[in-house]
């Protein structure tokens, strides 16, 4: 529909298309903060409940962070349905609603029941896995568009998750790390690990005002339907600059499925090439020349695809694994609690030493393994990815995990200051090689694997954590600190060796 028939088209410059990916992509990183920041403190807090023994707190952390990827996995069908009745938009928003809400109580909860609860609802209510991918693809439909549009949420995602931890880990149990600003009678020492949930809370109402905004639905059928959040945007940009012209748009016109692949971020526009400045959102009209054909799932499911989602699956076992099980390392106090006093090691690998961080220490700790991968993603991943190509990047990174978590549990043993030195160059490495796998996948999986890679992902984020956490209370126990991560490394190994069978553009 053209400016002469007085409709309002998408937006028509790059940035008017970034806008709305950067919309969509705060969605997914508010998402992975609030997933995210409670790895520092999760052993503290359970810790500080009466009724759980301290030899199962491992197991529980584990549990209660694999809880809320499980529910989100179990209902991502259901929000799907949901989106497709009343809308993408309605369905986001209504998500980040649940989100603050589910936040919140957490952090006012006092008991395992309550915690959990929490976050089994704070998964179940989330849309964001499924809804924001199909937003995408709604989008930026055509082929030259994706592989750039589908890698712009993921990185915004990974900044959340990078972010989560250290933030988590500053602000949990504020009484005790800022006795100067937090007062001993006050709500934060009551509820000491409200703070970073309330942050959470903080962050997701501010994307869901933004979303309410500025976010355009992309729905095929609702895109024409009134939006009165855009209409309120409009009206104070009319309130305060006099500026409500309609703006020239770009069309986007259906992707093909049979083609499958593409790099680049090209637009068909109507609008003058100068036209860069971020432009008012509009709602989004997309022209049908003919009714797509779908690829029926049993020619869409290839070999390559199948072994890309399961080498998806591995990569995320592992990573999520390990980001969880390494702060509860980090945590567990200097005397362990349940092996024997009289413990001998018989091997190398049977021992119990354990750091014995603080959830602030933790927290720092974290935030320069942030700060590294926030730089590295902006200057030395995209070098290395460009200079040895994307498949080859990937193969490189999945053979080096298997070492870094060999190695991982060793690291206690080594004198101060070089166990910490040590420690921080391990958590720089593992976030650079996540980073970098994350990036080249995105570049060479094809995007029509995109949804069902990222329920998989989903998948692997439930069952890793509480696989591992298991272990991990297993390996206490028995003097085996370092086989939660033994195991990763197996598991990395086995999704290394795998990665050999890939193939570009399959």
């Amino acid at each position: 529909m053209t400016q002469a028939d007085g409709e309002i088209t998408p937006a028509s410059s790059l940035s008017g298309i970034q806008l709305q990916l950067f919309m969509l992509g705060t969605f997914r990183a508010t998402e992975a903060i609030a997933w995210t920041s409670i790895f520092p403190y999760v052993y503290f807090m359970i810790q500080s409940f009466d009724e759980v023994d301290h030899a199962d707190i491992p197991l529980y952390s584990g549990m209660l962070i694999s809880i809320f990827t499980f529910c989100e996995f179990l209902s991502g069908m259901v929000w799907a349905k949901i989106s497709d009745r009343i809308g993408r938009k309605p369905t986001l928003l209504i998500g980040a609603l649940c989100g603050i809400i589910t936040a919140i109580s957490f952090g006012l909860s006092k008991s395992m029941v309550a915690i959990t609860l929490s976050r089994a609802l704070g998964g179940l209510t989330n849309p964001n896995v499924g809804v924001v991918q199909t937003c995408v693809g709604e989008l930026v439909e055509r082929k030259e568009q994706q592989a750039k549009a589908f890698s712009v949420v993921p990185f915004l995602r990974s900044l959340g998750t990078l972010l989560g931890p250290p933030l988590g880990g500053l602000l949990a149990d504020p009484v005790k790390l800022y006795p100067n600003v937090f007062q001993e009678k006050s709500i934060w020492k009551s509820f000491p690990y409200l703070l970073p949930n309330l942050l959470v809370g903080v962050l997701s109402f501010s994307g869901m005002v933004l979303g309410l905004l500025l976010l355009q639905e992309t729905h095929p059928q609702l895109v024409n339907k009134p939006d009165i959040g855009i209409r309120t945007y409009l009206a104070f940009k009319y309130l305060f600059t006099g500026n409500f012209r309609k703006h020239n748009c770009a069309r986007y016109s259906r992707l093909d499925h049979a083609e499958e692949d593409g790099i680049e971020l090209r637009m068909e526009t109507e609008a003058e090439p100068e036209q860069e400045a971020i432009q008012a959102p509009c709602a989004i009209t997309t022209s049908y020349k003919t009714k797509p054909t779908e690829k029926p799932v049993s020619k869409a499911f290839t070999l390559q695809v199948i072994l890309q989602v399961i080498s998806v699956f591995i990569l995320a076992f592992h990573k999520v694994s390990s980001d969880i099980i390494t702060p509860i390392f980090l945590a567990i106090p200097a005397k362990p609690t349940k092996p024997a006093d009289n413990l001998v090691e018989r091997n190398i690998f049977q021992f119990t030493d354990v750091f014995g961080f603080s959830s602030q220490k933790i927290g720092f700790i974290l935030l320069t393994q942030a700060g590294v991968a926030i730089i590295a993603q902006s200057t030395l991943i995209p070098w290395i990815v460009g200079r040895f190509g994307a498949l080859k990047c990937y193969r490189m990174i999945l053979c080096i995990f298997p070492v870094a978590y060999l190695f991982t549990p060793f690291l206690v043993k080594l004198k101060s200051p070089f166990s910490i030195i040590a420690l921080l160059f391990d958590l720089w490495v593992k976030v650079l090689l996540s980073s970098t796998g994350y990036i080249c996948s995105a570049i060479f999986f094809l995007a029509r694997i995109n949804g069902v890679a990222a329920s998989f992902g989903c998948l692997a984020r439930s069952i890793g954590p509480l696989i591992s956490g298991r272990l991990f209370k297993w390996g206490i126990q028995e003097g085996y600190i370092g086989i939660a991560f033994w195991t990763l490394s197996t598991v990395a190994f086995i999704g290394a060796l795998e990665s050999f069978f890939l193939l570009d553009h399959a």
